[in-house]
């Protein structure tokens, strides 16, 4: 399979670094004296993750992390629907939430992560994702880039068959 890069690292630590500048002035202005949660959606989410909380870290944004997994991939079908295989482990009660992840396409695993910690009373939750397609799912309060193309992407966390999820890079597979 060919690659082509759709977004450059340089442009995605760029946009990390703006969501973090955001969620921290967003979670100053909510006067919530607790620590935000952040919560990595596994496997996809970890790059963002990663490079988010340590931007928030800089920022001296106190946080608190946790990792949850669910699959709703089999290679490139989704068909069989989200299954939870790690649910979470912070306490979520009172305290603002951002769910993290590589991608909003059909929204069906992010409105999972979003039901599982409603249940969990916590004060707010965000969604933070690097992508979202422009003919997709709109959950994202903070989203790195909209992209036009339907072509399957690998890197960044987004993976082909859990191959290349370490690419630096966002490439589009033909």
């Amino acid at each position: 399979m060919e690659k082509e890069i759709l977004i450059k690292k340089s442009d995605i630590q760029r946009r990390v670094r703006h969501m973090a500048i955001n969620i921290a002035l967003e979670h100053t202005a909510s006067k919530n004296s607790l620590p935000l949660v952040a919560v990595c959606v596994l496997n996809g989410g970890f790059m963002l993750f990663n490079d988010l909380i340590r931007c928030l870290r800089k920022l001296n944004v106190d946080v608190e992390v946790d990792f949850i997994r669910i699959k709703s991939y089999n290679g490139q079908d989704n068909s069989a629907g989200p299954i939870i295989i790690k649910d979470f482990e912070v306490d979520l009660k009172g305290k603002r939430v951002y769910i993290i992840d590589d991608m909003c396409e059909s929204g069906t695993t992010l409105m999972e992560a979003i039901q599982m910690a409603s249940s969990r009373v916590p004060n707010d939750i965000k969604v933070v994702t690097m992508v979202e397609r422009e003919n997709g799912k709109h959950l994202s309060d903070h989203v790195g880039f909209i992209i036009a193309t339907d072509q399957w992407l690998v890197g960044y966390g987004l993976d082909n068959n859990q191959l290349d999820r370490t690419l630096e890079d966002i490439y589009t597979i033909n």
